[in-house]
């Protein structure tokens, strides 16, 4: 099943007690919902990138992550296929590889990752 991906987020926190962490997520697309709870009330129209409540983020592994990015393979707000891995290191599963569904966008990522 194909997911929706806006974007991919690395983040490192360069003062804190570890500064060589980072955590690389994909921003998908999530259908934005009405809530109707006694405290907290919404009318949603549409997509977000929020990540639903109780729900973490999807992890992407780092070096992929910045791989697709800087090759210029990754695009935004397209539709793709994921494959995950479990990594021993963070003790989660990731996304070691995002697959484009749209036929020109596989050509495309494959031209930009030099294959």
């Amino acid at each position: 099943m194909a997911i929706t991906i806006a974007g991919i987020g690395i983040t490192k926190f360069p003062e804190s007690k570890n500064p060589d962490a980072e955590r690389a997520v994909l921003l998908v697309l999530y259908p934005f919902d009405d809530v109707d709870a006694p405290k907290f009330k919404r009318e949603a129209y549409g997509f977000t990138t929020e990540v639903p409540f109780n729900k973490e983020p999807l992890a992407i592994n780092i070096d992929y992550a910045r791989k697709i990015g800087k090759s210029g393979a990754f695009v935004g707000k397209k539709d793709y296929d994921l494959k995950f891995h479990f990594n021993e290191q963070i003790m989660e599963n990731e996304v070691v590889e995002i697959i484009p569904v749209d036929p020109e966008l596989k050509r495309h990522f494959k031209e930009s990752l030099g294959g």
